[in-house]
């Protein structure tokens, strides 16, 4: 389902960073802390230091220019996603510079990733139902991973990235389409798989 209005402060909220506080720690008195590692610093998120690297101004100034954003119907808003002029964003998890792309694929998940296979088959044409209750025991968890694609980025230093992330079927050639048109001008090429635009699994790999 295509997205038009995107809540921005949501999109890219960040994990508040706060010192964990050891009680034993406290207890153990002037000498422990004395000697304490002062590398011992909370860590901070990935994503946290992704919004601080491109900066929050910049990358909100770059979505005003215009973006496409995918989610599954009624899915939770951390599985969108979303691509901007410079930025593939998935909420809370990556910040993506596409300027830095030299080659990228939209794909079915590995083999052995996705057991959720045959549901998928199974329930093809049925919109995303949370509350769907299979008549085949722990198949609930299959209800949102039937929709997974793994969109594989490779940048220009040669390095791979792995996403995987739920997209309905009909979704997944326009987002196809926006990636080529945001990544036209760096020449980035374009590997995709024919088999996921249409929902199918290949049979060998």
């Amino acid at each position: 389902m295509k997205i038009i209005n995107v809540n921005l402060d949501q999109l890219l909220y960040t994990e508040p960073v706060k010192a964990t506080y050891d009680h034993d720690e406290e207890e153990s008195g002037f000498f422990k802390k004395l000697f304490k590692k002062k590398d011992e610093e909370p860590e901070i998120p990935f994503f946290n230091q992704r919004v601080e690297e491109f900066g929050k101004d910049d990358i909100c100034e770059d979505l005003a220019d215009g973006y496409d954003a995918f989610i599954v119907k009624g899915a939770p808003f951390e599985t969108m996603v979303v691509v901007s002029r410079c930025y593939l964003i998935l909420p809370g998890k990556e910040i993506f510079p596409l300027y830095t792309v030299s080659r990228f694929a939209i794909k079915n998940e590995h083999y052995g990733n996705r057991p959720y296979e045959q549901y998928a088959l199974d329930r093809f044409n049925e919109p995303y139902d949370p509350n769907y209750v299979s008549e085949y025991e722990n198949e609930e968890g299959f209800e949102l991973a039937r929709f997974n694609i793994l969109l594989q980025i490779t940048d220009k230093n040669g390095l791979l990235y792995e996403y995987v992330f739920p997209m309905e079927v009909a979704d997944r050639k326009e987002f196809r389409a926006v990636l080529n048109s945001r990544l036209e001008e760096i020449g980035a090429r374009d590997f995709s798989d024919e088999d996921v635009m249409i929902g199918e699994f290949p049979v060998e790999e």
